[in-house]
């Protein structure tokens, strides 16, 4: 009778060790489908962005008017042009949230931060940049660095 109470508690003992690790495999491979999700919105994101900018003619006369002369705006175009400043701002440090994470890697976060600096080589891009302090205090920090 021991031995076979012996038997069925290394057997529940088997049952449960082969429970958790599964349990564990399934947790990684959610959490491998949430990184990758994470990162193909982002790139949807910046993709859109993008796409707004080149097919619609009013941003796009917003951002040549902008690079011209900021201080030509309306208030409407400044405020314009300050929102979509502030949405790129997000992109960036949603993706920087996620290299912090380990969810982006090195390579592909190099990607974003030259495309960043390319913004900010644009003096009106950076002087609305420069003005924005709701973005996190380690973004702002590291982006500081990134164009040097």
């Amino acid at each position: 009778m021991d031995t076979l109470k012996v038997k069925l508690e290394l057997v529940g003992i088997f049952a449960v060790v082969v429970s958790l690790l599964f349990v564990a495999y399934e947790v990684r491979q959610n959490t491998n489908t949430a990184a990758a999700q994470a990162v193909f919105e982002l790139n949807e994101a910046d993709w859109q962005s993008l796409f707004l900018q080149s097919t619609d003619p009013d941003l796009m006369a917003l951002i040549i008017l902008a690079e011209d002369d900021l201080d030509a705006f309306t208030d409407v175009q400044r405020q314009s042009y300050r929102r979509w400043v502030f949405a790129f701002l997000n992109l960036y440090e949603s993706a920087w949230n996620h290299h912090r994470r380990g969810i982006i890697n090195d390579d592909d976060m190099e990607g974003w931060r030259v495309e960043f600096c390319d913004q900010m080589s644009e003096e009106s891009f950076r002087h609305i940049a420069e003005s924005i302090e709701s973005h996190a205090s380690g973004f702002r920090k590291d982006a500081a660095q990134w164009c040097r």
